[in-house]
């Protein structure tokens, strides 16, 4: 595993809005992941294959905290949470957990970030960041396969100033080319887009997030984790899960 320099990772999303980190998760725990993954998408598209929610045949897909997919090497890794707390301060809590996959015949979608600006009042006054995502892909992610694209720098604007500069082509979006086992720490605010997948294989990228402990989401659908497995887990873990439904029944 490469060495990572937390303070350097810490600057670029700062500065850039992500970082990614080569070769950083294991590679047969996301093999574990990929063949725990598919039965949950096969159940999904099952019902939801002519409703995507993310665009023409790009699923959102709401992923157990449970083993496989559940791994403390991506939940509790000391560089992600190094990285974390020194952009979101200490007691960072983790919230959701889902899988983005555009499948083929994925268009591009359009330009947007994936939070409501905290003041909307005053677009003007930048805050600082108070949710990180992490991602990593399930397959390597190729030009043609639908990678994730960002335009760095734009959490850094109004988004309605953004949106309009990265129009005029005077920010880049950045095609985000990924193996197995990279790790995509990055400010949601940061404007991206998915883009289309032109292959048979789907794109598969699990994610989570981090946030401060004072915000709280709105969220459709909450993932719960079974508390005879959350008893198993070390005590920075639970700390992490607290905000998580506990299901005492499974």
């Amino acid at each position: 595993m490469p060495a990572i320099d937390i303070q350097e990772c810490i600057d670029q999303v700062l500065q850039d809005g992500y970082c990614i980190l080569r070769g950083h998760f294991p590679i047969d725990a996301i093999e574990a992941c990929h063949a725990a993954w598919r039965p949950i998408a096969d159940a999904h598209l099952a019902h939801h294959a002519d409703n995507p929610n993310r665009g023409p045949n790009r699923h959102y897909i709401p992923l157990p905290f449970r083993p496989p997919l559940y791994n403390p090497a991506f939940f509790n890794d000391d560089a992600i949470l190094a990285i974390a707390t020194g952009i979101l301060g200490e007691n960072v809590i983790i919230d959701g957990f889902a899988s983005d996959t555009p499948f083929k015949g994925s268009v591009h979608q359009d330009v947007h970030a994936d939070l409501p600006e905290l003041f909307p009042e005053r677009p003007d006054v930048i805050l600082p960041p108070h949710i990180l995502v992490v991602n990593w892909p399930f397959v390597d992610v190729t030009t043609e396969n639908g990678p994730f694209q960002i335009a760095a720098g734009t959490h850094l604007l109004p988004k309605s100033e953004g949106l309009s500069r990265v129009g005029a082509g005077e920010f880049p979006l950045l095609s985000l080319l990924m193996n197995v086992g990279d790790v995509l720490v990055r400010d949601p605010r940061c404007l991206h887009r998915g883009s289309p997948n032109l292959t048979d294989t789907p794109r598969v990228q699990a994610g989570f997030t981090l946030l401060r402990p004072w915000y709280i989401r709105r969220r459709l659908v909450r993932n719960p984790i079974a508390r005879s497995y959350l008893e198993t887990l070390s005590d920075r873990e639970k700390d992490l899960l607290q905000r998580l439904p506990v299901d005492e029944d499974e």
